[in-house]
Parts: C-alpha cells; structure tokens; sequence
C-alpha cells in the first residue's frame, strides 16, 4: 500500500528548510539544491510542490507572516491597549531565537521584493496589515490616555514602523551593541515620547 503523504505538513517542512537556508546564506544565495539537501529531498520534490525558487520564496513569507500572526491575535487578547500595543512593537524585534530567524527572513526579502513584483506586494499586504493594527492599537491607548492626541496618527505609525526596522536592523548588524534587553529599553522609550 502506498505511503499517504500529508502534503500540507510536507510543504511546510520545506519551508522551513528554506527558511534556515536562508538565515544562514542570504536570499540572493538560495538555491533549490541547497533546499533540497537541507530538507532531506531531492529537488524533484521540491518541484512537485513548488513552481520555481520564487514560488518557493513567497511560500516562505508568506508562512513566516502567517506565524506572526497568531502570535499578534493572542498579543491583542490583552485588556489594556497600551499593553498590547507595546506586546506587538516588542513582538517585532529580534529578541529572542525564533524573532531572529524571522527577523533575518524578512530582511533577506527586502531587496528581492524591490525587483519581485510577487514578494513585493506580500509585503505591501503584511505592512498594511501590522499598519493598520497598530493604529487601532494606538487610537485605543489615546483613549486611555497613555499616547498623546497631539500627535498625527500616521506620523506615529511611520515612527513605530521605522523604530521596528532600525531596531531590529541594528540588533542583527551589531548584537553586542543592541542585546535582547537593550532592544526593548529602546522600544519603550519611543514609547515614552508619545505621551
């Protein structure tokens, strides 16, 4: 009798062996062969799943996304928007094992996505979708009174967003200089300057 094949769990599994190519070499270095190995597969299979590299990329993404996700739905379960808004700021930054991997897999997409129309707009979607959470967020955290009306709502959306990246970016380029802790203590002082 043949094996039965959960192909679901199988695509993921590939994935997943993408993803750690991809922490380990860069994006531009991936190839379907280095994935293959990876994963234990040949790249026969990898092709019975996937179109191309590219659809084996935005797979990846998408799956690294989709993760975040449900880690965003339980973080705003929180009572006090202040708190939870704070949970997902903090949720973005590499400040544990896991973070960083997923940090690593979003940065490797960034110059790709600029010439991949595909990996581009996955991106756009997941920028609109954390942009459009935090201003709820926000907006909630005005009313309780621990961020200021004063300010422009897309100013602090723009400031939270590029406060995630230059964060997340500097404690992957220099991680003596922006450890775990320090990495929250900056987030919670852009946090501070809303007030």
């Amino acid at each position: 009798m043949p094996k039965k094949v959960d192909h679901d769990a199988r695509r993921e599994e590939l994935v997943l062996a993408a993803w750690r190519v991809i922490a380990a070499r860069g994006i531009d270095e991936v190839t379907i062969r280095e994935i293959a190995r990876e994963s234990g597969y040949s790249s026969g299979v990898l092709a019975h799943y996937f179109e191309n590299k590219d659809d084996l990329l935005a797979h990846a993404l998408r799956l690294s996304h989709t993760r975040i996700q449900k880690r965003y739905d339980a973080e705003v379960q929180t009572p006090i928007a202040a708190d939870a808004l704070k949970g997902i700021l903090l949720d973005n930054l590499p400040l544990d094992e896991q973070r960083e991997l997923e940090t690593r897999i979003e940065m490797s997409f960034w110059a790709r996505a600029l010439r991949n129309e595909a990996l581009h707009e996955i991106q756009q979607q997941e920028s609109e979708t954390l942009r459009e959470l935090l201003r709820e967020l926000v907006r909630n955290a005005q009313k309780e009174g621990e961020i200021s009306t004063d300010h422009e709502m897309e100013d602090v959306i723009e400031l939270l967003g590029a406060v995630i990246d230059g964060v997340s970016l500097h404690a992957l380029l220099y991680p003596d200089r922006l450890p775990a802790e320090k990495q929250a203590r900056v987030m919670e002082f852009a946090l501070q300057l809303l007030k």
